[in-house]
């Protein structure tokens, strides 16, 4: 990854009823810090609801114009914890006199940082142009730069108006459709083998990346940074009873996940829609961990997922004292504290995720005349079915272990 300018940035953060300032401050300052920003000035202010105009208000904006000539450093950037629309962002940078950008300016601009693959690149931009179009004036919409919130996921940076926006858009939207279409192709053929999938989703930085690769012995990127990974990762595990799973590592959530970039990896979390079993990793360090599981079971339930979810508390090696409940809580079937760095109780996960494969499939008995048996064998043989096959004068009587969501295709040959 090339080396990025460090830029120096103020933040302002509107505290709303709804918000958690503890939690937001040292979210927003990782967040900052992973964009390679250096925060270098913190402003704070309580409001029930933000100016129409400047979010802050007259008098508290003329107190940040203020501290921001003062400032030791130059600030390059402004960072406001709310979404800002066109107005206010009009208004602020010409007071201001700097770039002024949102949080989700931000995540969209680490989301920049750090896509490698050519659909990854191809969704960010899409979720970028998508925003600008809906929050930033037509002035600053054609803004160029290399600093926080105003680089792009390729090499050079798109100069356009609203209008050619649009037709980049549109021309992005099509590129993805060929992309999905390759990812269908390999999807069906994994369908069609019956591969168990299990997914990894979870906070960001909550150690999914770490865990994907102790357990499938790989060397996919991760770091102790925010969205340090973007792309999904699917390789082969196999179990110790012989039967091999697919392990998906996903990208990470975060509170307020902007809907365009949601929408634009939609095609990408879809791993996680069509999986079997859903392992939420959470982070049993982070004291937020009990909000990081609602944001992430909230994004979950926005995208569709209904498969089993098993919630694995990561780091727990960070624990001590009380805090140490790995060993008390492992018996919740849907609960369990591992250490994906030191290796502790991952055997206990892989015997979890055997016991949930071992829920998926059932046992069922078929009998059919003997002229139509290589038939059935054959569709049995399509669904991965193991069978065991018995003949007499008449019939053949099946014994078959398969998916249980395809029992009812073979209802008319069940006996008892």
């Amino acid at each position: 990854m090339n080396k990025i300018a460090v830029e120096n940035v103020a933040l302002v953060y509107v505290e709303l009823p709804t918000s958690r300032p503890e939690q937001d401050l040292y979210e927003l300052s990782e967040l900052i810090d992973t964009a390679q920003g250096d925060l270098k000035l913190t402003v704070t202010q309580k409001r029930n609801v933000a100016d129409p105009k400047t979010v802050v208000g007259k008098g508290k904006l003329e107190e940040i114009k203020r501290s921001i000539v003062l400032a030791e450093n130059k600030i390059g950037v402004v960072i406001f914890s709310c979404p800002l629309n066109a107005t206010q962002r009009a208004t602020l940078g010409k007071e201001l006199e700097c770039d002024v950008i949102d949080k989700i300016d931000l995540i969209l601009d680490i989301f920049a940082l750090r896509a490698t693959s050519a659909e990854g690149k191809r969704q960010v931009e899409l979720a970028q142009l998508s925003y600008n179009l809906a929050t930033k004036p037509e002035g600053d919409f054609s803004r160029q730069g290399a600093g926080i919130g105003t680089r792009g996921p390729g090499e050079t940076k798109l100069e356009t108006n609203k209008r050619a926006a649009r037709n980049r858009m549109y021309r992005l939207r099509q590129e993805l459709a060929e992309i999905e279409k390759h990812r269908d192709l390999t999807r069906k053929k994994r369908e069609t083998n019956d591969a168990f999938t299990v997914a990894l989703v979870g906070y960001t930085n909550a150690g999914k990346s770490t865990l994907f690769n102790r357990l499938t012995q790989s060397e996919i990127y991760a770091d102790d940074k925010l969205f340090a990974t973007l792309d999904t990762t699917v390789r082969k595990l196999t179990l110790d009873n012989g039967v091999s799973v697919l392990l998906c590592d996903t990208v990470g959530f975060i509170n307020e996940l902007p809907h365009a970039l949601l929408n634009a990896f939609k095609s990408t979390l879809e791993e996680a829609t069509r999986a079997d079993l859903i392992i939420n990793v959470c982070d049993a360090s982070d004291e937020n961990v009990v909000n990081h599981i609602r944001v992430t079971e909230q994004t979950l339930g926005e995208l569709g997922v209904n498969a089993p979810i098993l919630r694995v508390y990561n780091k727990c090696d960070k624990l001590s004292g009380d805090e140490n409940l790995s060993d008390t809580l492992t018996a919740d079937t849907s609960t369990l504290f591992v250490s994906a760095l030191t290796g502790k109780n991952l055997d206990l996960l892989l015997y979890k995720i055997k016991e949930y494969v071992r829920m998926q499939y059932t046992t069922i008995k078929l009998q059919v005349n003997l002229g139509e048996a290589a038939k059935l064998l054959a569709r049995l043989n399509k669904y991965s079915a193991k069978c065991k096959t018995e003949y007499d004068d008449n019939y053949a009587t099946v014994t078959a272990t398969l998916d249980k969501k395809y029992v009812n295709l073979f209802i008319d040959y069940i006996v008892i």
